[in-house]
């Protein structure tokens, strides 16, 4: 009697154990434990303009940036590792910072795309045409990565400049 005791308790206790199982947290970003990637789309009114002075004929001369909160750049990560940030250009994706290209309405315009990365999890984009003027960007993909400190170090045989080198090197998903 006391060995089917002793088996019925022990079938109890392993039905418990197996049956205590917390709630499923939300779903993560694409990548592995130690590389996070996730593709934001940044409209053109998520722009907010900074201006820098007005010149003499009234014109006012500054940039635009918008804040990407991005938790998975921890301080591991803004310390130690890697943030590294794409631009989908005509469905490729270029490195940031960059100098881009493009044309509206028949004119050619220059800007530059920089990145600062915030050490309380996010980044900060900043877009300066040429010639400072205000003209509000479009509509545009980025992609971010976070790279985890151990695995950054181990992995110099990466080419960071281009995104399908990360891709493949570290299985994200596109």
């Amino acid at each position: 009697m006391k060995k089917l005791s002793l088996i019925c308790m022990t079938v109890l206790a392993i039905s418990f154990l197996a049956s205590c199982r917390g709630p499923q947290g939300p779903a993560g970003h694409d990548g592995n434990a130690n590389v996070a990637s996730s593709k934001v789309t940044i409209h053109d009114y998520d722009w907010k303009w900074d201006n820098f002075y007005t010149d003499a004929e009234g014109n006012e001369r500054g940039q635009f940036y918008v804040t990407i909160d991005y938790p998975a750049i921890n301080n591991n990560v803004y310390n130690h590792g890697a943030v590294l940030v794409y631009m989908d250009i005509e469905g490729a994706w270029s490195q940031v910072p960059l100098t881009y290209y493009y044309a509206e309405n028949d004119d050619l315009y220059e800007a530059s795309i920089e990145v600062a990365t915030l050490n309380d999890g996010g980044v900060n984009l900043f877009w300066t045409e040429s010639d400072l003027w205000k003209v509000r960007p479009k509509t545009h993909d980025f992609k971010i990565v976070a790279i985890e400190a151990t695995v950054y170090k181990n992995r110099s045989d990466v080419d960071y400049s281009s995104y399908e080198a990360v891709k493949t090197a570290f299985q994200l998903a596109d």
